[in-house]
C-alpha cells in the first residue's frame, strides 16, 4: 500500500475530526467512500491477550499486576486509561481480556465498554505523553488465577504463538482451553 505524506494542518484536522475512529476511516468519510464495517468474526465478543509494558514503573511484576487487577481496577470504576487507540480499536465490548506481565497471564476482566478519547492529562508511563483514551471492564468480572499461566505453557496448549508486546485476539475455543486449564 502507498505511503501517503501529510503536512501538520492536514494531521491537526484529521485528528479534530476523528472523534474516536481511525483516520482511515476519517479519510474515507472525507473522500466518500464507506466506511469499512468489521468483519463479522471480528465483531464478535473474543477473547484478547492484554499486554502490560516493561517500562510499566508501578507494575513491574505479574504480582503486581495481579494485585492492581484484584484492587485497583474495580476502585476505578472499571475504567482503564490506554496509551494506544491503535491496538484497542478492534476489541469489541463484550470480550474477555487476559492480562498479562513478563509473559504470566494473571487474570481476567470482561469488557463492557470500547474505546474512548481521553482528553485528560494523566501521562502514560509507556509513552510518555496523555493517554489517548479509555475502555471500561465490568469489575464484577475481575478474576484473578490462583497461579499464573506462563507463555510456554499457554503456547503448548494452544498449538499457537503468542504476542507479548500487542493485544493478540484470540478465539472462543483458545479462551474456553486457558480457563479449563486454570479451573
Amino acid at each position: 500500500m502507498p505511503t501517503i505524506h501529510v503536512d501538520k494542518q492536514v494531521f491537526a484536522e484529521l485528528r479534530r475530526r476523528a472523534s474516536g475512529q481511525s483516520s482511515n476511516n476519517v479519510i474515507r468519510q472525507l473522500l466518500g467512500f464507506p466506511i469499512k464495517e468489521p468483519q463479522s468474526e471480528e465483531a464478535e465478543p473474543a477473547a484478547y491477550l492484554i499486554p502490560h509494558s516493561p517500562k510499566e514503573k508501578e507494575l513491574n511484576s505479574p504480582d503486581k499486576l495481579a494485585v492492581w487487577l484484584l484492587e485497583d481496577l474495580p476502585e476505578q470504576g472499571g475504567v482503564y486509561h490506554v496509551a494506544s487507540a491503535h491496538y484497542w480499536r478492534n476489541v469489541v465490548p463484550g470480550s474477555v481480556c487476559l492480562f498479562h506481565k513478563d509473559k504470566q497471564i494473571v487474570g481476567e476482566a470482561k469488557l463492557v465498554e470500547g474505546y474512548k478519547p481521553y482528553h485528560g492529562k494523566e501521562i502514560s508511563p509507556v509513552t510518555g505523553k496523555p493517554y489517548t483514551g479509555t475502555v471500561r471492564f465490568d469489575t464484577a468480572s475481575v478474576r484473578v488465577y490462583k497461579r499464573p499461566l506462563s507463555f510456554s505453557e499457554a503456547e503448548g496448549l494452544l498449538g499457537k504463538t503468542l504476542t507479548w508486546r500487542a493485544i493478540q485476539r484470540l478465539t472462543v475455543q483458545d479462551y474456553a482451553k486457558i480457563k479449563d486449564t486454570l479451573t
